[in-house]
This record gives C-alpha cells, structure tokens and sequence, in this order.
C-alpha cells in the first residue's frame, strides 16, 4: 500500500486536535499545486532559472494589501523584465489566467468530500482576490462551506489580523478551529498564536511541523481518530 493510504501515527500533537470542527485550509501551494502552474509558463516564457524570483517577489508585495492581480502583475513583469522578456499585456493577464488555473492535488477532491462527510465544516482562507478563486475552484466550489480571500479580510497572511477578521465572518473561535497548510510560515505561526489547532500537510517543500500528513485522506484518519478519543 503506497504511503498516502498508510495509517497515521496519532502523536500526542495530533490528540490536541480533538473537539474542533472547523477545518480552515489555505489553499495555493496546499490544496492546488500552484507551484507546477507558474513555474511552468515562467519555464516557458523566460526560462526555469527565474522561477524563484517570483516567489521572492510575491513574499515582498503581500506585506501590504492590494489586489492579488495587481501583485501577480508586478511578480510576473519583473520576472520578464530581469529574463530580457518584453511584458506585454497579454503576456501579463495569461500569467494570471494561467495562476487561476492551477490545478487541485491528486488527493485533493476526494479528501474534501470525505472531510465533508465525517462532519466538519470546511473553509478557504487564501492569498488571492474573489475573481481569481472563482476561477480556481471551478468544479468543486461546493466542497467548502466558507470561501474567504484577502479581498474580504483586506489583509494578506501571516498577519493576524487576516486570522481574526476570518474568525469573524465564520463566527468561530479559535478553539474550534484546525488550520491545515503546506505553508507554516503563512498559516500555521500565526494560527498557532491565536490558539487554534495545526496541521502540516506536506507538499514535498521540506517543512516540518509538530502534526504532519501526506495527504487528505490521512488527515481525514487522523481527524477521525481525535472525535473517537
């Protein structure tokens, strides 16, 4: 049996996830690989050395909020511009199509239906505008219970206030909540501060983090495992 089927080992960090229903989880890079997206029309375009100037740039332009597209804008023409790539608007606005697009893990669809049916609540707090995640969950929008982006909280994770103002339009505390990320940097820090529950779910990306699954389905085990105790 591959790795993502295994049985979780239920640690003492993972017992700490016991009693919270609402599942909160970010989803670029955790839920829909947009590394592969952009990383493969910045290949194309300009060549895969300059793939990780625009993740540099990203972590630079989301310190402060404006709209996502207008960040994606800036990213992607100073990629061009440092490949010697002219930045036509097209050029530009099939980059952000191209993002919008990024496709769902294999583990993903089916992970969040199983979630769904085990009881939780589950929500979307992501670094992106409403027009864009439109886009991006084509499909399976109908998983999630609540659908937040910065363009609602105006304010980009890891700031706390983003957590909070989620909070807010969820109507939840903290205690009730697990956030799930491949980004512990974004998500897990600072929903960690606020008192709510982690989890890592690993991307490959050379993380770590007290609660770490594969996959969808293990945390699906994992999550099972806590309401039984």
């Amino acid at each position: 049996m591959i790795d993502a089927l295994a049985s979780p080992v239920i640690n003492e960090s993972s017992k700490g996830l016991s009693g919270r229903r609402v599942l909160i989880f970010d989803l670029y890079g955790t839920l829909v690989d947009w590394r592969m997206s952009i990383g493969s029309f910045i290949t194309l375009h300009a060549g895969r050395e300059f793939v990780d100037l625009f993740f540099e740039c990203d972590i630079r332009e989301v310190a402060h909020y404006r709209p996502y597209s207008e960040v994606l804008s800036t990213c992607i023409r100073e990629v061009l511009r440092v490949a010697g790539v002219e930045a036509s608007q097209e050029l530009v606005e099939a980059f952000i199509l191209s993002f919008a697009k990024s496709p769902p893990f294999p583990d993903t669809i089916h992970g969040l239906m199983v979630l769904r049916k085990q009881g939780f609540k589950v929500a979307v707090l992501s670094n992106t505008e409403r027009r864009l995640i439109d886009i991006t969950l084509c499909g399976f929008k109908h998983l999630f219970n609540n659908i937040i982006t910065a363009e609602d909280v105006k304010a980009y994770k890891p700031s706390i206030d983003a957590f909070k103002q989620a909070y807010r339009i969820l109507g939840v505390e903290p205690r009730e909540v697990v956030h799930v990320s491949a980004y512990p940097q974004y998500d897990l820090i600072p929903a960690s501060r606020l008192g709510a529950g982690t989890v890592l779910l690993d991307r490959g990306l050379g993380y770590n983090w007290s609660t770490r699954v594969k996959s969808l389905h293990e945390l699906s085990l994992i999550l099972s495992s806590s309401i039984d105790q």
